[in-house]
């Protein structure tokens, strides 16, 4: 990139037109043909890129000044780069001319080094603008609707042991903010050995920050409600020989999310919350309840569309 940026620099710094213009008060102090010839010779090796406007063209004027001051002014397409005062009262007009050339030089040299900064500035820049844009095109895209698909574990320690899966869609409200939305059916076992399937609904806000190029990290929090099928129970919530009832969690999860394309990321995650509704339920073992934590795991993608 810098090998670059130096041949961009070196292809602006077209050679530079020198013109000299001496008025009636400096002529008395300098010999006015050899300043015309010594300035540009004395520029011959400096290089100044050009403003974007052309090649440049170097304009120096020399004026004359009361006590016998020289100021030699640099001015670029009626833009003013400085200038430099010189006493020649009293000196050889050779040796002032000789002098005025290297005043001269002096600033075609600052000018030629201010717009080699400002050059590579400005390389710096549309190189920054390059990669932010290269990085926007391959990083994975952020809402404002993306659907999730997860195989997912969970557990009610010693009370109840699932297996599911979740389908949700991720709506954007704000930069990283959402809500997530969807639905949840699992299957498992409900001590002592009950088979036990939960159909539930679930929504919440989540935040997704990013940690590296292809690493996101996904944290949320979400409300559930399920209702729980229980063929085996003797009863449900007191009621003999009633098949479902229902309970409710609040759930926290955190997932790693892997950019495997523009659309598309791999996630995996741990889930860790609470039952909010006991259900009570009552098998050959005699009355029992479910509640407790809720912990869970899971394996999903993630598609924005």
């Amino acid at each position: 990139m810098l090998a670059a940026g130096l041949v961009a620099t070196s292809a602006r710094a077209a050679p530079a037109s020198v013109l000299v213009e001496i008025d009636a008060g400096a002529e008395r102090l300098v010999d006015p043909r050899s300043a015309r010839r010594l300035v540009p010779l004395e520029l011959a090796d400096v290089a100044v890129p050009g403003s974007g406007r052309g090649s440049p063209a170097l304009f120096f004027r020399v004026l004359g000044r009361d006590g016998g001051n020289l100021r030699i002014e640099l001015w670029e397409r009626g833009e003013f780069h400085g200038a430099r005062t010189l006493s020649g009262a009293g000196e050889n007009p050779q040796l002032v001319t000789r002098r005025v050339a290297l005043a001269a030089a002096e600033l075609g040299r600052r000018l030629s080094r201010k717009r080699e900064a400002q050059l590579a500035r400005e390389e710096r820049l549309r190189s920054s603008r390059e990669a932010r844009a290269r990085q926007e095109r391959e990083r994975t895209r952020e809402g404002p609707v993306a659907l999730r698909s997860e195989l997912a574990f969970a557990a009610v320690p010693q009370k109840l042991w699932l297996a599911g899966q979740r389908i949700g869609a991720e709506l954007t409200l704000h930069g990283a903010l959402r809500l997530d939305v969807g639905g949840e059916l699992w299957g498992g076992s409900l001590e002592p050995k009950l088979r036990t399937e939960l159909q539930g609904v679930g929504l919440g806000p989540a935040y997704r920050l990013v940690l590296t190029r292809a690493l996101d990290l996904d944290c949320g929090l979400r409300a559930g409600a399920f209702v729980v099928q229980v063929p085996g129970a003797a009863s449900l919530d007191g009621i003999p020989r009633q098949p479902s009832s229902w309970t409710a969690s609040v759930i926290g999860a955190s997932r790693l999310e892997l950019r495997l394309s523009t659309h598309v990321r791999a996630a995996l995650g741990v889930e860790a919350g609470t039952l909010l509704r006991s259900m009570p339920y009552s098998s050959d073992n005699g009355e029992q309840r479910l509640r407790g934590a809720w912990l869970g795991s899971s394996l999903g993608v993630v598609v924005t569309p």
